[in-house]
């Protein structure tokens, strides 16, 4: 019954449903192609509809990714080859593969869950029908229903809705493999496209590290540095002056008082930006709205985590919010703030999704040695995707994809 709570389900089943409506648009590649393949005995008239056959499977390609997203799923693009050798390269043709294979997957795993969505709504309102109909003729298929048999379709249905919405989620994550396995994603290609990510990401870790180091120790000479080299002048000054001048004394102690009490407060919002203890006690969900709370413009947010990520993943996820709202506040011209959390899923497994927009006038780039740099390093180094989309005007988007368990 929890699926019934989880916009991941509704999501998955939203997608399908608009897999089923878009049959025909599917089949569209295949038709082209049979027709084609059929024409080329007749005079070879069936020639040019075979290359515009696997033109068209690459915007079926393209609508499916558009349609996974609704999910919150993503599939990586193909890799067509330049002018026309994309038109009859290995890659056209499992495009066409992939568009065939589309036309079953949406009629079968979409219609399914269609068709189960829909009984189990029928049998939510069943008590309702029943009351709209009169009693001599309430039945269904021939069955007669009286009210107290209509009311065992609520729980009923329920429980048909749960079992669909899983099955949902489950039918997008095979949709996904199906695109894998259909583009030649599988295997050795998978293997190195991860061995060149990671080698990738080595370099950004390291960086991403010095980078937070830096920050760190910037932080710390700029601020709580240098209260305590003015808490230890005060006191050495106080000691100088002894009993000669007990008021002069008593203003430079509170004087030292005063900055070390800064200093501590200093040493804590540096603590609370790297891990705050809210974090590890009450979880990501706690610590984003602690974080919105003291940003100085307003910041909506849309929180839709059923339970915790791993530690590692809180962490970083809570790195790229206060970041992404630090950048925000810096540069956004007082804009509202608009944060995002919920769980999504790939072949990879489940997934975080961080979405950032704020409406300020946009401009945003990731630059060597920056803030959004360390950023992108960080979430690429637990085989993330980072994703800033800033145009000038506004708004700025940024979008952070990471394992919900690493």
């Amino acid at each position: 019954m929890t699926n019934l709570l989880r916009g991941s389900g509704w999501r998955a089943s939203l997608a399908l449903t608009v897999s089923v409506l878009l049959t025909p648009l599917y089949l569209v590649p295949t038709l082209l192609f049979l027709v084609g393949i059929a024409g080329v005995a007749v005079f070879l008239s069936g020639l040019l509809l075979i290359p515009l056959a696997t033109v068209a499977a690459r915007g079926v390609v393209r609508v499916e990714r558009q349609v996974l997203r609704i999910a919150g799923a993503e599939i990586p693009a193909p890799a067509y080859s330049p002018g026309w050798r994309g038109v009859f390269d290995r890659c056209a043709w499992r495009t066409l593969m992939h568009s065939a294979a589309l036309v079953l997957w949406s009629l079968g795993a979409g219609g399914l869950v269609t068709v189960l969505l829909l009984t189990a709504f029928v049998l939510v309102n069943l008590p309702w029908i029943a009351t709209m109909i009169p009693i001599d003729r309430a039945n269904i298929g021939g069955f007669p229903i009286s009210y107290g048999a209509s009311a065992l379709g609520v729980p009923a249905g329920l429980l048909l809705a749960s079992g669909s919405l899983h099955l949902a989620e489950w039918a997008i994550r095979g949709e996904i493999a199906l695109a894998y396995v259909t583009q030649g994603e599988g295997g050795v290609l998978r293997m190195r496209r991860r061995i060149a990510a990671l080698e990738a990401t080595r370099t950004g870790m390291v960086d991403a590290a010095a980078e937070e180091r830096a920050r760190i120790e910037r932080n710390l000479h700029d601020g709580a540095q240098q209260r305590l080299l003015a808490v230890a002048l005060a006191i050495s000054r106080a000691k100088r002056i002894g009993d000669k001048d007990p008021e002069k004394t008593r203003t430079l102690l509170d004087t030292a008082q005063t900055e070390a009490l800064a200093a501590v407060q200093d040493l804590r919002d540096i603590a609370r930006g790297a891990h705050p203890p809210i974090l590890t006690e009450r979880g990501l969900v706690a610590a984003v709205t602690e974080a919105a709370g003291r940003h100085p413009t307003p910041v909506q947010l849309d929180v839709q985590l059923d339970e915790r990520p791993s530690r590692r993943i809180e962490a970083l996820g809570y790195y790229v919010v206060s970041e992404a709202l630090a950048n925000a506040a810096k540069h956004a011209d007082a804009a509202p703030v608009t944060v995002r959390l919920c769980r999504t899923a790939d072949a990879s497994g489940d997934r975080l999704q961080i979405r950032i927009v704020d409406a300020g006038s946009g401009g945003a780039e990731i630059t060597p040695g920056g803030g959004l740099t360390g950023l992108a390093g960080r979430v690429h180094a637990v085989d993330g995707s980072f994703h800033l989309h800033s145009p000038p005007g506004g708004p700025t988007e940024v979008k952070a994809i990471i394992p919900w368990q690493a």
